[in-house]
């Protein structure tokens, strides 16, 4: 029993950092989880975007691009932005920024899980697969691009193995941000040309 609670006192002070970090991150995810359950209804979202503009849709984005359990993308409400007479490309880009700082949140909770989860054994294994990996590193970020333009679905998917891997933000960043860009604007250009169709 003394081993088990030397290893627990041992553990928590190699990783309070780490934890003090995770338990930040969860904090953000949970109040994103409860944002996004209320983002669901459009009137909260329009009184959002009277309110604050831009910047409204910053943080509806933010909230948004937590969708591993509501998914619902922040593009989806590009009408509501339109009536408020906001710019197409504006908005198209706010909502990408926005979008791509969730997915650093993720990328910060796969980090810290990385180095919680590991022993000093298997740091050792990694960093060595991570000098292999370095020679190799645009392969992967071509892949998280492709999937973050053109696949609906949460960037978390892989963003979080990907820092857990132990992959430097700058290469997950760039591919995130410009694959977001493609994917609302896409998105955007169906629904502008939806809306012409109708008006």
């Amino acid at each position: 029993m003394l081993r088990i609670a030397n290893k627990m006192t041992k553990f928590f002070k190699e990783n309070w950092i780490h934890l003090v970090r995770v338990v930040l991150i969860l904090f953000v995810i949970i109040l994103a989880l409860w944002a996004s359950w209320a983002i669901k209804d459009s009137d909260f979202v329009s009184g959002i975007v009277k309110q604050f503009g831009y910047a409204g849709i910053f943080l509806i984005a933010v909230v948004s691009g937590f969708n591993l359990v509501i998914p619902v993308p922040a593009i989806s409400f590009l009408p509501i932005f339109l009536a408020s007479g906001l710019n197409v490309l504006a908005v198209v880009s706010i909502i990408a920024a926005g979008m791509t700082l969730a997915d650093f949140v993720g990328y910060l909770l796969g980090k810290a899980g990385r180095y919680m989860a590991l022993s000093a054994f298997e740091r050792r294994v990694i960093n060595k697969f991570e000098r292999f990996k370095d020679k190799l590193h645009w392969s992967p970020a071509l892949a998280l691009f492709l999937y973050a333009s053109f696949v609906p679905l949460p960037n978390e998917v892989i963003v979080l193995p990907m820092a857990f891997l132990g992959y430097r933000f700058t290469h997950i960043f760039f591919p995130v941000f410009f694959g977001n860009m493609v994917f609302n604007s896409l998105y955007a250009a169906g629904v502008v040309n939806i809306l012409k169709l109708i008006g």
